[in-house]
Parts: C-alpha cells; structure tokens; sequence
C-alpha cells in the first residue's frame, strides 16, 4: 500500500476510528484524540504494518486497541511508581 492508499484510507476511516478511540479509552475525548493520534504515527512511520490478512479497517482498529491499552498501561505504571 503506497503512502497516499494509506492517507486517504486513514481520512475515509477518521469518524469511524474517532469512535472507536473513544470506545477503547473509556469516553474519555481526551485521551482519544492521543490515542487516535499515536495510531497514525505508528502506522504513517511503519511502526504498524497492514500486510492484508484482514480488511484494512479491522487492522486499524485493532492498532487502535493496542495503542490505548499501551496508554493505559504506561499511566498506570507512573502511578504505581510515584
């Protein structure tokens, strides 16, 4: 997938993923909008692969997933710590 079939699947998905953000950080709008947004670095900087062994939009919404549990984890552990 070229770089411009990536930006132009990540802009026809926005809304959708936007939901799904917030679905994945609790409603929390905040933390969706960093989420949502360390997502698209992860996949615009190769960090996040699609290698087409699902639809393009079950793949992003499960990098979605990740990056919010990933988010998650990492607060809670500066909590834990301090």
């Amino acid at each position: 997938m070229t770089d411009a079939e990536l930006r132009e699947q990540l802009e026809s998905l926005h809304s959708e993923s936007f939901g799904w953000a917030l679905a994945c950080c609790r409603r929390d709008r905040d933390d969706a909008e960093e989420v949502l947004q360390m997502a698209y670095l992860a996949v615009l900087d190769g960090r996040a692969r699609y290698h087409g062994r699902s639809a393009f939009r079950t793949w992003l919404f499960g990098v979605i997933r990740l990056t919010a549990i990933s988010l998650r984890r990492r607060r809670w552990l500066r909590r834990a710590l301090f």
